[in-house]
């Protein structure tokens, strides 16, 4: 049946009201949870993730810094241990030019007391000067006696002192060997993380660039032991003409660390002082003779002294031949000889055979290499670690399945290396075990060194 639809009808209120009324509330429920619930789900997952994620980022860059802080303290350490070489290497030449200095003020002081003397035996035909030369030759003999007695006790303590700079080297570098190194490293992590855990790869440490230059090798510290004197020390001497003669006064002295013809050993300092009379040719008006001895004396400290100067033969200085009457006259008299010398040490300096010198000479490096590790797992707080993904909506994260002791691993480098402070002399030095200026930084880690980590994590740095 049909209905019209007429104005003003009471029908078409009712049919036109039906149509617009929407259908009941009942017939929706449901749709807007099951939306609620896929969002929640989402904001869940997304939740673990990034907190697994913060957790794994902050223990990341946690290792890193303890790794890096442990290879800087490991790389530091070596590099104070050749600055202390160095400090050692020049307070052990300071006091050997110190034990030079005192023999050659013995040996200008026995000169002086040796001219006394000849001059009163001299001036025995004069009775007045020889007596006022006679009181001053015993005042001149009881100071040089005197001096030689504190000498000898000086020489004694400054040659115990250098080698107890040496013994301490050799203290200084038991400290340097992987062991102690590998304890200060895994000491660094621990003081970050109790659960951290350092290992230093030995293959990386050049525990050989350094060695111990003893007997024949000693040469060197010689050489710079007598480069380093004073030119008094090294060459003294004095020609005065003697007016209205052809005659000259020549004093000749010298200092200097004597190799023993007989068992070339480096273990005697001898200081001479000579003063004579030269008379000039007729047939050779530039050159002159030795007429005349005036005086003259001698000085050996040594750790076994042979009693008596240097030969004129072999490899003596042409200082000795031009006086050397006077000088063969020392052994007689004039001559003191002390055995409180215990001879030049041993030091530690560069080895020029080590990897590390045949790679580059000048400016050698040494390297340290530390792994940095996570040991247990459970120590990274992960969604899956601590139990909040529990239940069916269990998330794994990246170390559910990990098969290991190590959770996480970091590889850090140190360098030691040489080179002066800026500012100042700005001249090029080459690395040595006698200047100060070793230094430490932070180097990238090498292919070769970061495949050893790989066995110990799946991270790496």
């Amino acid at each position: 049946m049909r209905h019209t639809i007429r104005p003003g009808c009471p029908h078409t209120r009712a049919v036109l009201f039906h149509r617009t009324v929407s259908p009941p509330a009942a017939r929706q429920s449901g749709q807007a949870l099951i939306f609620g619930m896929f969002l929640l789900v989402i904001v869940a997952v997304l939740t673990f993730y990034q907190f697994s994620t913060g957790q794994v980022t902050t223990a990341r860059m946690r290792l890193v810094n303890a790794t890096d802080a442990a290879a800087y303290s490991a790389g530091l350490w070596r590099a104070r241990a050749f600055n202390y070489y160095a400090y050692s290497n020049r307070a052990i030449i300071f006091n050997e030019v110190a034990i030079a200095q005192t023999a050659t003020l013995v040996s200008y002081a026995g000169f002086i007391t040796q001219a006394v003397k000849n001059l009163e035996t001299v001036s025995r035909v004069i009775p007045p000067l020889n007596a006022y030369l006679r009181a001053v030759e015993r005042v001149v003999t009881n100071l040089n006696k005197a001096l030689r007695i504190m000498s000898a006790v000086e020489v004694a303590g400054r040659s115990a002192y250098i080698h107890a700079l040496a013994v301490s080297q050799d203290v200084i570098w038991g400290t340097t060997n992987g062991y102690v190194l590998n304890q200060l490293t895994n000491e660094v992590m621990k003081k970050t993380d109790e659960h951290f855990h350092g290992y230093l790869i030995r293959g990386t440490l050049g525990e050989q660039m350094t060695r111990n230059h003893g007997d024949e090798d000693r040469s060197r510290l010689k050489d710079l032991v007598q480069r380093s004197l004073d030119e008094y020390s090294v060459n003294r001497g004095l020609k005065v003409w003697i007016p209205g003669t052809m005659d000259w006064m020549v004093w000749r002295g010298q200092t200097e660390m004597i190799r023993d013809h007989d068992t070339t050993a480096m273990d005697r300092w001898q200081s001479y002082d000579t003063l004579s009379i030269h008379h000039r040719r007729w047939r050779h008006k530039r050159r002159t003779r030795e007429a005349m001895p005036l005086a003259w004396s001698g000085v050996e400290i040594a750790k076994d002294p042979k009693q008596s100067m240097d030969r004129l033969n072999g490899q003596a200085s042409s200082q000795k031949h031009d006086n050397g009457r006077a000088y063969r006259l020392i052994d007689r008299s004039g001559f003191w000889s002390a055995r409180a010398y215990l001879g030049l040490p041993a030091v530690r300096d560069l080895d020029e055979n080590s990897k590390a010198m045949r790679e580059n000479s000048r400016f050698p490096t040494d390297k340290v290499t530390v792994i940095g590790v996570i040991q247990k797992k459970n120590t990274i707080n992960t969604a899956d670690q601590t139990g909040l993904g529990a239940g069916r909506l269990k998330l794994k994260d990246a170390f559910a399945d990990f098969h290991g002791d190590a959770a996480m691993v970091a590889m850090s480098s140190a360098q030691v290396y040489f080179r002066r402070p800026p500012g100042g002399n700005e001249r090029v030095e080459y690395a040595s075990m006698y200047s100060p200026y070793w230094q430490v930084r932070l180097v990238g880690v090498d292919a070769q060194e970061r495949a050893m980590a790989g066995a110990l994590g799946t991270l790496g740095r």
